[in-house]
C-alpha cells in the first residue's frame, strides 16, 4: 500500500509500552486526586468537649498536675489520675498560648479505649473524662493527647503519657455490692 509506513516490531513494542505508562500515570493521578469514589467525607471531625470550662483549674496537689512540653504545643494534665463517679479525673488543660485544639484518649494495656474527651480550645480545661469501662483495681493506662490545627483539623502532633489510673473501691460500697470510688493520693509525673 502506497503512503503507509510500517513500524518495525521493536518500535511498536516501545510505543505500546509508552502509552501504557502514560495510562498508568493518569490513573494514579486520578486516584490520588480523589477520583476513585472518595469524596473526602470519610473524616468526621471530633466534637468539642461539652463539659469544657474556661480558665485554669485549681487542682489538688496529690493528682500530680503539671505542664508537658510536646514541642509543638504545651498541655497540662494529671500524672496520677483517679477514678471518681465513673470518670477519670485528669484536669486536661489546653493553655491559652497553645494555638491548637486538644483532646485525650485513655487506653488500657491492650489498647482498648476506656474513655475519650471532646476537643478543647485554647484556654479551656475539662476536669474529668467519662469511662466506658471502669477497671476493678489500679490499672496501667496511656493518656494519648492529640492536637489539631484549628479549623482544618490537621494533626498538630500527639503525645503519650504512661501512668496508672488509681481505682479504689470503698469498703461500704463493696459490702453493698455497688461500685463506689474515692480519690486516693498518687505520685506526680
Amino acid at each position: 500500500m502506497p503512503g503507509k509506513t510500517k513500524l518495525p516490531p521493536e518500535r511498536r513494542i516501545l510505543l505500546s509500552a509508552g502509552v501504557l505508562c502514560l495510562l498508568a500515570l493518569a490513573v494514579m493521578v486520578w486516584v490520588l486526586a480523589g477520583g476513585a469514589g472518595t469524596d473526602g467525607s470519610a473524616f468526621t471531625p471530633p466534637p468539642f468537649e461539652e463539659d469544657a470550662v474556661q480558665g485554669v483549674p485549681d487542682v489538688p496537689e496529690e493528682l500530680g498536675y503539671s505542664e508537658l512540653d510536646a514541642q509543638a504545643y504545651k498541655v497540662s494534665v494529671c500524672g496520677a489520675p483517679v477514678v471518681q463517679d465513673g470518670k477519670a479525673v485528669l484536669y486536661l488543660t489546653d493553655p491559652d498560648s497553645s494555638g491548637v485544639w486538644l483532646k485525650v484518649r485513655i487506653l488500657d494495656g491492650t489498647g482498648q479505649v476506656l474513655g475519650e474527651s471532646g476537643l478543647l480550645k485554647p484556654g479551656e480545661y475539662v476536669e474529668a473524662v467519662t469511662l466506658s469501662a471502669i477497671p476493678g483495681e489500679d490499672t496501667a493506662v496511656q493518656l494519648k493527647i492529640m492536637a489539631y490545627e484549628p479549623d482544618t483539623y490537621h494533626s498538630a502532633g500527639a503525645a503519650a503519657l504512661n501512668t496508672v489510673l488509681h481505682v479504689e473501691q470503698e469498703a461500704g460500697a463493696q459490702a453493698a455490692g455497688t461500685a463506689g470510688f474515692r480519690r486516693i493520693a498518687g505520685k506526680g509525673l
